[in-house]
């Protein structure tokens, strides 16, 4: 006894809400197996690349080369990789699709090699314009002796092959001495970018006028270098770097005596004035302070440098007094007898000359007096 399904969506009697329902399943499915149908036949072929199809003979392919890759042409994407077949023991068949622009710029002399197509390192196929050649025709199979590889993978292995030859314990070792010598430079480096930064911040003048100074510094190079090298060469030839034969050498014996009055010098001179000073320093501290007061005045006894210069002129007028040959001079004096003729006939017994007589001081009162002049 069949049963009858009542559905509210559905009007009618129970017979005809079955048939409603069969018609609406069949057609479902229908519907579904057309869409897997277009979806697995037709959808490949409507998407499918578009372009020149070009088949690539190549020994090798590159690793993680796949199909939908991407193809470049001076770094551009200019086609994909449509079929990879690497059954020939030999070689590997490569199909790729170009764009019609790509492949009307191109000629059949390009180069081919395998490359990161982007930052994460999908591999692609890079193509290289050459001159020469034929243009490229629909289908045209291309053969290359050469692919060289780019990729990362490569990449990353050979650098790993150098690592593990290369990196052994000595050069670790020595890397690591390198990375803390540098941070002990570190400071070093900072303070001279500190005094760097200070010099430019106090810097007053033009570096015209800074240049100009420094051509008078350098100007004085020369001699203070002639300077050292003398004071080198004396330090170098001195006493202390000379046998008693005269040759070059460690007098130890001359070194010792030095060494020995050294020790006595520090030991019986200076280390018995310390201990005098230490043990009588209630009776000396007057005698200094006295002294220091006695020198503290000096400088104001002997004035300023105007002083110093009439103290020079006195000397050099000291000098010019004494004539006469060397070992033979003799001082000139000239006497004015003004107010004590008497002392005329005392010069005259010695021998000493009377000259004529000089005029009065005209910044004197006239004297009755005549005055003499005497010369020695």
């Amino acid at each position: 006894m069949a049963k009858t399904t009542h559905q509210d969506f559905v009007r009618g009697s129970g017979g005809d809400q079955a048939r409603t329902l069969v018609t609406a399943g069949v057609a479902s499915v229908i519907v579904i197996v057309l869409a897997v149908v277009t979806t697995a036949l037709v959808y490949p072929k409507a998407t499918a690349p578009s372009g020149t199809e070009v088949h690539l003979v190549l020994p090798a392919s590159g690793p993680g080369l796949k199909e939908k890759s991407k193809v470049l042409l001076r770094g551009a994407e200019v086609g994909v990789v449509t079929k990879i077949d690497s059954t020939d023991p030999y070689s590997v068949h490569v199909d790729i699709a170009l764009d019609e622009a790509a492949a009307a710029s191109l000629t059949d002399n390009f180069d081919i090699d395998f490359r990161p197509a982007n930052y994460f390192g999908t591999t692609a196929v890079n193509l290289i314009a050459k001159p020469g050649g034929g243009a490229i025709s629909d289908g045209e199979t291309i053969a290359r002796d050469a692919a060289p590889d780019y990729t990362m993978s490569t990449m990353l292995e050979h650098g790993s092959i150098v690592v593990d030859g290369s990196l052994t314990r000595d050069v670790i070792s020595s890397l690591d001495k390198v990375t803390k010598y540098a941070s002990g430079l570190s400071p070093l480096i900072e303070t001279m970018i500190v005094v760097s930064d200070n010099v430019a911040r106090t810097q007053k003048h033009l570096p015209s006028t800074l240049l100009d100074k420094l051509n008078d510094i350098t100007a004085v190079f020369p001699e203070t270098n002639i300077e050292a090298l003398g004071a080198l060469d004396a330090i170098t030839n001195s006493r202390f770097n000379r046998m008693p034969d005269g040759s070059r050498g460690v007098d130890k014996d001359y070194h010792d005596l030095m060494d020995r009055s050294l020790t006595v010098a520090a030991d019986g001179l200076f280390g018995a004035i310390g201990t005098l000073l230490g043990s009588h320093a209630a009776e000396l501290t007057p005698a200094v302070t006295s002294v220091k007061y006695l020198v503290d005045e000096i400088p104001g006894v002997m004035g300023d440098a105007s002083n110093m210069t009439k103290l020079q002129k006195a000397i050099e007028g000291l000098e010019r007094s004494f004539k006469g040959s060397k070992g033979q001079q003799t001082l000139q004096l000239h006497i004015l007898l003004d107010s004590v003729p008497g002392l005329a006939q005392t010069m005259n017994s010695m021998g000493s000359r009377t000259g004529s007589a000089s005029r009065p001081d005209i910044t004197t009162e006239p004297s009755d007096r005549p005055t003499k002049k005497k010369e020695n």
